[in-house]
């Protein structure tokens, strides 16, 4: 391949998909932090936001070609960067943790690097998969 994307036939779902998700990071990183569920499953805060911002990457990896993934990679980080300042500017129980940044960065280079080793294809994967034969 190129290293462009691969065409999918659903695209304007998963781009649908994909910023839903990413409306959930959002949502979750800036609710106050009493007002979110409790879980039997307790995950370490930066384990969290490795696995969002790795979702993210990776979800998002399928949907633009890997000569933009730099572009991608800004976007993402100023997302984690702009929540973190949120998060220190609201005052509703959430601090600004840079920490967290560090993890989200972390996260996105995870994700961006498994989408250049390959799995950028997921999408026409399972299009293929899934496809009635």
């Amino acid at each position: 391949m190129n290293g462009d994307a691969a065409p999918v036939r659903y695209r304007r779902l998963w781009w649908a998909l994909g910023l839903a998700l990413t409306l959930v990071v959002i949502v979750a990183s800036l609710v106050p932090a009493h007002e979110l569920p409790r879980t039997l499953l307790t995950i370490n805060d930066k384990l969290e936001h490795i696995g969002a911002y790795f979702g993210l990457a990776l979800w998002f990896a399928a949907l633009f070609p890997v000569r933009s993934y730099p572009a991608l990679a800004l976007a993402l980080l100023a997302l984690g960067g702009g929540i973190e300042i949120a998060q220190g500017l609201m005052g509703l129980g959430r601090t600004a943790d840079w920490f967290d940044f560090y993890a989200d960065a972390f996260g996105v280079a995870l994700g961006l690097g498994l989408g250049m080793a390959g799995l950028r294809h997921w999408v026409r994967w399972l299009e293929s998969w899934a496809r009635p034969r």
